[in-house]
């Protein structure tokens, strides 16, 4: 016989919501794979050493973490990093000090949060199983970069990945916005500010966001035939974005603050351009880990080989946002349209600068044009046990280059704790060997990077520099570093650096070899023979 309090009527509360799990497996889920990302891109991220572009990041960070926030005197590269990975990079140092480690900490969140935004934006306001597979499939293709170039690209130092973040933001609230009936005025002020906040930092987000954002906009009022609102209120947040971006950067340079290199804009001769299109295939390669070229057939080329599956969902993705396009929404039509503007760039401009790094915003692009646009017919089409194989295939790849082991101590980091021990704290080198020295020595050891010019003579190189490295009065230089990996791209031979060292500076008093370094040293200071370059690009 039941009980009074079993037969006792319930009581609901209609002002109180039932409590259901649901609403929390999906922020649950992405917390507990954003944490097993990081530590697995981490570990990653540990297998490659640091070079001179991301060491003379963690400088100026460094610099700025004690005081110098225009990092006055500082002639950076065309990229100034200055409002995205310095920011992160100097709450790093304040953590854990100058080391290789702050690199290694921002590079691998940074892409764990990028994966971790395409699955967010590819899902959409998609619920249920559909919304799963969409966020699996986008994150899927990016989830396993390959050791080697593909590491390099995208967790080796911090360059253009961390700028998908922003770009990120932009393309959620483009896809939120169109979800309203009404356009909200917040959404293009929001727009314009991650637009600039980004442009500021890295000037490739003119091709990646505010030239794609405009030119679709145009395109979907050219179609209605009529000025819309929506479309003219994110054009006017786009432009002047990009307008404010380059007062701020000249005001900065106007008040002493850091100088950016003019940005390379050279159009590539058209009877060499198809040099620069299978350069762009192979580097797309790169990015996706699907570089097979040069692999032996056999068990080593599987892992590129199977990564050839997303290239291939990237592709078609990128097909049907096309053939479909004026049924898709805005945030569709800008991904497909940012691919294509970022690749029509790639083969247009001089890429001797270039590489994998100047396209991953197509990698980022087509990912989430692949979770939008390929789930339902995969669904449909009952592929997802051969998904869900090679999902199982990409996670395990991930697992294993993340228990591969760190790099130790590499050539810069030997030839940094030699100087120190010998005393040798001030002294030139090649590019590539003089900001990574002076990092990797925690700044103890000062290494002004120089290059030979035409007139046979060594001249110091105005990037990723301070002007202060090059007074005498303040740095007594006494050595310098003779590299034969890096001297292909400063200028001149072995050889020709040796003779041009003994004309302008004598005879050095001892000679060293260290590694795979040759270490001059000199009873004088260097720097009262060395002249300073105009600012300027060098590889």
């Amino acid at each position: 016989m039941a009980t009074a309090e079993e037969t006792r009527p319930t009581v609901s509360n209609p002002h109180r919501a039932p409590v259901t799990w649901s609403r929390w497996y999906w922020p649950l889920a992405l917390v507990i794979s954003g944490l097993l990302l990081f530590v697995a891109y981490l570990r990653q991220a540990w297998t490659s050493g640091v070079n001179s572009d991301g060491a003379s990041n963690a400088l100026q960070a460094w610099d700025m973490l004690h005081g110098n926030i225009l990092l006055r005197g500082w002639t950076v590269t065309d990229i100034s990093f200055y409002t995205i990975q310095l920011p992160e990079l100097m709450v790093a140092e304040a953590l854990r000090g100058l080391s290789p480690d702050v690199l290694h900490l921002t590079s691998a969140l940074n892409y764990t949060l990028v994966v971790l935004g395409v699955a967010i934006l590819a899902r959409g306001d998609q619920r249920g199983r559909a919304g799963v597979v969409r966020a699996l499939l986008a994150a899927g293709i990016m989830l396993a970069p390959t050791l080697g170039a593909s590491t390099t690209a995208m967790l080796h130092d911090p360059d253009h990945t961390a700028i998908q973040i922003p770009l990120l933001a932009v393309w959620f609230l483009l896809d939120w916005d169109e979800t309203r009936t009404v356009a909200r005025w917040g959404v293009p002020v929001g727009v314009g500010a991650l637009l600039l906040w980004a442009q500021i930092a890295d000037s490739i987000t003119l091709y990646e966001g505010a030239a794609p954002l405009v030119l679709v906009c145009a395109i979907r009022m050219y179609r209605a035939r009529e000025l819309r609102r929506r479309e003219l209120s994110l054009v006017a947040a786009s432009l002047v974005a990009t307008g404010i971006a380059e007062l701020v950067l000249k005001f900065i340079r106007h008040v002493g603050g850091f100088v950016l290199l003019q940005p390379q804009s050279t159009f590539y001769p058209i009877r060499f351009l198809y040099q620069n299109v299978w350069g762009m295939v192979e580097d797309l390669l790169t990015l996706f880990g699907a570089d097979f070229s040069g692999d032996q057939v056999g068990a080593s080329a599987l892992v590129p080989l199977l990564h050839l599956v997303g290239v291939a969902l990237a592709g078609w993705a990128l097909v049907r946002a096309f053939r479909g396009f004026g049924q898709h929404g805005l945030a569709v039509q800008v991904l497909a349209v940012t691919s294509v503007v970022v690749l029509v760039a790639y083969v247009l401009r001089d890429q001797s600068g270039g590489g994998p790094h100047e396209m991953v915003g197509v990698l980022v692009a087509c990912s989430v044009l692949a979770g939008r646009l390929l789930a339902e017919p995969l669904i449909r089409g009952r592929h997802l046990t051969v998904f869900a194989l090679v999902l199982v295939f990409y996670a395990g790849c991930l697992g294993y280059n993340a228990t591969q082991p760190a790099v130790v101590q590499d050539q810069s980091t030997q030839l940094a704790t030699w100087l120190n021990d010998h005393g040798l704290t001030s002294g030139l080198a090649p590019y590539w060997e003089a900001d990574s020295v002076t990092f990797d020595s925690q700044n103890r050891v000062t290494v002004a990077p120089v290059i030979l010019n035409q007139a046979g003579e060594l001249i110091g190189v105005n990037r990723a520099s301070e002007t202060a490295w090059f007074d005498p009065a303040r740095y007594d230089a006494r050595f310098v570093v003779v590299s034969p990996e890096s001297l292909g791209c400063t200028g001149g031979s072995t050889a020709q650096w040796l003779a041009a060292v003994r004309t302008q500076f004598g005879a050095p008093a001892r000679s060293y070899q260290v590694g795979e370094f040759q270490v001059l040293v000199w009873n004088q200071n260097l720097l009262n023979n060395l002249q300073e370059a105009p600012p300027g690009d060098t590889c």
